[in-house]
């Protein structure tokens, strides 16, 4: 297929982004995210999860977010209106549905409204080689 696109994934924008890349079942696709952001104003995270508070590693913060377990700040994606899944910095994926692959910044529902800065997320779709 050869399908991609680069978007930009605003840690203000609840709900995710939609890529303009569409997938198959058993489809192969990566996301490969970029960038920093923050939230509550001084917390800067990465796609990966990864956070800093005052320029310090200050571990993981799993609250309750759009994807449970996940840290706040991940990059996070779905195809269609299925379940959200951890996407981070780089990964590949076999589509298990098929639709328009959603991608977003993970928070809690409702908290969107302090977060500042965005990630960029390349979104491939290598079809299905069988």
């Amino acid at each position: 297929m050869g399908d991609f696109n680069v978007v930009a994934v605003p840690a203000k924008v609840e709900g995710g982004v939609k890529t303009g890349v569409t997938v198959r079942r058993d489809d192969f696709f990566t996301i490969s995210g970029s960038g920093r952001a923050q939230y509550d104003q001084t917390r800067v995270t990465y796609p990966d999860g990864t956070r800093y508070i005052e320029d310090k590693f200050a571990g993981a913060h799993v609250a309750q977010t759009v994807l449970p377990g996940v840290p706040v700040g991940t990059l996070i994606a779905r195809i269609g209106s299925g379940q959200w899944f951890a996407a981070g910095s780089c990964q590949t994926f076999r589509a298990q549905e098929a639709g328009e692959i959603t991608v977003a910044y993970n928070d809690r529902a409702g908290m969107y409204g302090d977060n500042s800065g965005e990630y960029t997320a390349l979104i491939e779709n290598h079809g299905n080689p069988s």
